[in-house]
């Protein structure tokens, strides 16, 4: 027994080990890495975070450009770069600017600001942060504040110093993240409910659409007693046809269905005989 505790202690001690051996992330620094440790510096980061948010970013705000007409008002701006008296356009790093000012234009409320005019003042890059991921990407992290809400703005930068990716999350409470997990659940079950209704009134109009106002079918007991009142009336159109087997037979087989009876054999015809044209009223 105490063997097996020993070995048990051992495998444990051994896993807890390599656990603590993983390897951990450099922060500030991109030596090992593909990028230029004298380029890409804590300097450099900071400059870089504060020109796309204070210079790019909120000039484009204030200048009434949005997500919507981003393309039309900025794309030769943007895009183009000059190199050896050329123009060349860049499709990537539009792309990559506009996807970033659409995640910053849709945080910036959150974020919180007064007005336009203290727009510049009140939102502001506090804090940089970089690091190399597990894709040897350089990362950069910038905390913008508002007069509301904290905000992360997450750049991956290539090696000549090109983001890739930009977006900005918005560093809400628990509560407002419930808050907003309730409200997203309402709706979703208002609409599922909204199309159920819908649907159920649209079902409800089948009938009306493929016509009601056909008639209803007859029973078998109403064809009955419609074929026995037809075999009535051309017996009293007649004087004595008692002795007609084929007709007895016929009217037997009315009664039998009037009755709800399989076959004839509890009745039988003895006499056929005319009787008042209102005898419906008299039974």
């Amino acid at each position: 027994m105490k063997h097996k505790i020993l070995v048990l202690g051992l495998v444990m001690s051994c896993l807890l080990g390599l656990t603590g051996c993983g390897e951990e992330t450099a922060i500030n620094t991109v030596e090992g890495s593909r990028y230029d440790p004298n380029k890409f510096t804590g300097e450099f980061v900071d400059n870089y975070a504060n020109i796309f948010e204070d210079q790019l970013f909120e000039k484009w705000y204030l200048e009434g450009v949005t997500p919507e007409n981003f393309e039309k008002e900025l794309y030769f701006d943007v895009a183009a770069n000059q190199q050896n008296g050329t123009i060349s356009y860049d499709d990537d790093f539009f792309e990559t600017c506009k996807s970033g000012y659409d995640s910053w234009y849709k945080a910036i409320k959150d974020i919180g600001f007064t007005s336009n005019e203290s727009l510049a003042d009140e939102v502001s890059v506090t804090e940089t942060s970089y690091f190399i991921n597990g894709d040897g990407v350089l990362v950069i992290d910038a905390t913008v504040t508002g007069t509301k809400h904290d905000a992360l703005m997450e750049m991956y930068l290539n090696n000549e110093g090109l983001p890739t990716d930009l977006g900005v999350t918005v560093n809400k409470t628990t509560g407002e993240k419930l808050e907003n997990a309730g409200l997203n659940t309402l709706l979703g079950m208002g609409m599922a409910f909204t199309v159920l209704i819908i649907i159920s009134l649209i079902i409800s109009l089948f009938p009306l659409i493929s016509g009601t106002g056909r008639k209803k079918k007859e029973s078998d007991k109403e064809i009955a007693q419609k074929a026995m009142d037809n075999t009535i009336t051309q017996i009293a159109d007649k004087e004595d046809l008692s002795s007609d087997a084929e007709l007895v037979a016929v009217i037997a087989a009315a009664i039998a269905a009037y009755e709800g009876s399989a076959s004839t054999d509890g009745f039988t015809v003895r006499s056929i005989r005319r009787v008042n044209s209102k005898w419906k009223n008299n039974r």
